[in-house]
């Protein structure tokens, strides 16, 4: 459900930053689907607050406060915050900061405020509509393992990338709430993202779990969806989530997963995109989606039933999109296919888990770099 957006002015008395042995910002804040016009700020708090982001900008007199509200409530009493910031202009840098009061008691009649706390000020920039280059960082099946992926990141120029882009299994499996925090979210926010986004592309291993169901918490989704398109300039990023490697029948599923139904729902949905105006004026055409559309073993097993159904779905569709370039992981193993004539019309690049990819784009096309954590250099390659 999309949540309505209320701003005004709100004056506070805060503390900055934390209270000692009480209310803390416990995670984030972090950036979330920043695009031309708008962009949503993740952060949790350690107790239950009503909480709020507060934007300044150099057109503005005064700051301004957003709240989400859904159904005539504001969003209150719970320790995650996902506010979503719209109205904003292209091209242009925000300064924001967060502010949460404590709620100690909620009776139906009367809310006992507690203490105050305001963060420090950070900043982001919002898209440029007419952008010809942009460039991105790519790191995938990370399983739960922070310090490689700060490994990864810092032999990247991720510092310059308009987006960092986690190409799925950055957890191995959810059944702890802190999970998504320790395994990738909390050294993302450190290194980058209170200032600039990360998105993330759910991998099979996001949908494990008894807590798999609640992903959508953590991060920020086009439109209320694991798929979509994200658009920089003339570049079009077309994110796709593959679901599960085997079938939704094989026992370990224990009948609660649809993820056939779920990938043709997809199908449909990218068949109309593609067909838009504004897909129609893109230059530069990627896909980003975990398991890869193509074989890479001559084994059948089970784990391979997912990559069968994608290539029978998405291969006509990428062919009449005239895709450029697919990028995927979940393999462990690095990869690089042909495009081929009758089949696949565009090349599809694999990283494995152990290295970072960079994308760019400009004038001169689409390039891949690929760095394993030893530092060498394992792909490089103009497209």
């Amino acid at each position: 459900m999309k949540r309505a957006v209320t701003y005004f002015i709100l004056s506070a008395t805060c503390t900055i930053g934390a209270l000692a042995d009480g209310l803390r910002f416990s995670h984030g804040p972090y950036l979330q689907n920043v695009t031309t016009d708008e962009a949503t700020i993740f952060f949790t708090t350690n107790e239950r607050t009503f909480s709020w982001v507060e934007i300044e900008s150099e057109e503005w007199n005064t700051p301004r406060q957003y709240f989400n509200t859904e159904a005539g409530l504001v969003q209150a009493y719970r320790y995650d915050n996902a506010v979503h910031i719209k109205n904003l202009k292209p091209g242009k840098n925000y300064r924001y900061r967060l502010v949460s009061k404590e709620i100690k008691d909620f009776q139906p009649y009367k809310i006992t405020y507690g203490d105050s706390i305001a963060s420090e000020w950070y900043s982001f920039n919002t898209l440029t509509p007419k952008m010809q280059d942009c460039s991105f960082v790519i790191v995938n099946d990370i399983h739960d393992n922070a310090e490689k992926l700060r490994t990864l990141l810092e032999l990247s120029s991720y510092e310059k990338a308009d987006a960092i882009f986690y190409l799925g299994d950055m957890i191995s499996h959810f059944d702890n709430p802190e999970t998504p925090y320790n395994g990738f979210i909390d050294v993302s926010t450190e290194l980058f993202a209170k200032n600039k986004p990360f998105i993330a592309v759910r991998g099979n291993h996001e949908t494990r779990g008894n807590l798999a169901r609640t992903y959508h918490n953590y991060i920020g989704r086009k439109q209320g969806e694991f798929y979509g398109i994200y658009y920089y300039g003339n570049t079009a990023i077309i994110v796709l989530d593959t679901g599960e490697d085997k079938p939704d029948t094989h026992p370990v599923y224990g009948g609660i997963n649809r993820f056939d139904e779920y990938r043709k729902q997809q199908a449909e949905w990218l068949e109309k995109e593609i067909g838009s105006k504004r897909f129609r004026k893109t230059k530069n055409r990627i896909v980003l989606m975990h398991i890869p559309p193509v074989h890479t073993s001559r084994t059948a097993t089970p784990e391979d039933h997912a990559v069968g159904h994608l290539a029978e779905l998405f291969t006509p569709i990428f062919n009449k999109a005239k895709v450029d370039l697919v990028l995927s992981g979940h393999t462990h193993r690095h990869y690089f296919v042909e495009k081929r004539d009758g089949s696949n019309k565009f090349p599809v690049v694999i990283n494995d888990h152990r290295s970072v990819a960079e994308l760019s784009v400009n004038k001169e096309g689409i390039k891949i770099k690929i760095t394993a954590a030893d530092g060498n250099t394992i792909f490089d390659k103009q497209f």
